[in-house]
């Protein structure tokens, strides 16, 4: 098997071990659903851009690279990413993104997302009112 085959065997396997559809995991990694298709067809590899985002959405990307399951721990917590738990913040992000008139490149996002992922509490409920006023001074700074 190559390099290529073997990845993109990978890259499925995450992709549907998150439950995303191509289109769904395309958006979140900012490539259109095409260029998604080529990557799972093992037509073209993806860059270091889409393994982060993609990571950051919960893949494994040692997985994908290497062929070995890692751990997928935040430093700072000892904890399992939440993927869902992620995802609404990244989402209340952009919202709050946008109502003060940013747009960031995703790669951007996803760093802000996580970062501010790893200051929460990760065993409390996300509370929303606190989350967003943590997001809009993230957006001020």
């Amino acid at each position: 098997m190559t390099f290529n085959s073997l990845l993109q065997d990978r890259m499925q396997e995450e992709r549907k071990r998150l439950g995303l559809t191509q289109a769904e995991a395309a958006a979140r990694c900012d490539v259109s659903r095409e260029v998604w298709g080529r990557y799972e067809r093992g037509v073209a590899v993806p860059g270091g851009e889409v393994l982060a985002a993609f990571a950051c959405l919960g893949a494994d990307a040692q997985y994908i690279l290497a062929g070995q399951r890692g751990t997928h721990t935040s430093s700072s917590h000892g904890a399992t990413v939440d993927p869902e738990r992620l995802a609404l913040i990244a989402e209340m992000l952009e919202s709050v993104a946008k109502k003060a008139g940013r747009k960031w490149p995703t790669k951007r996002l996803i760093a802000v997302a996580a970062e501010v992922y790893n200051t929460l509490d990760q065993d409390r409920e996300l509370d929303e009112p606190q989350v967003e006023r943590i997001l809009k001074l993230v957006v001020n700074r």
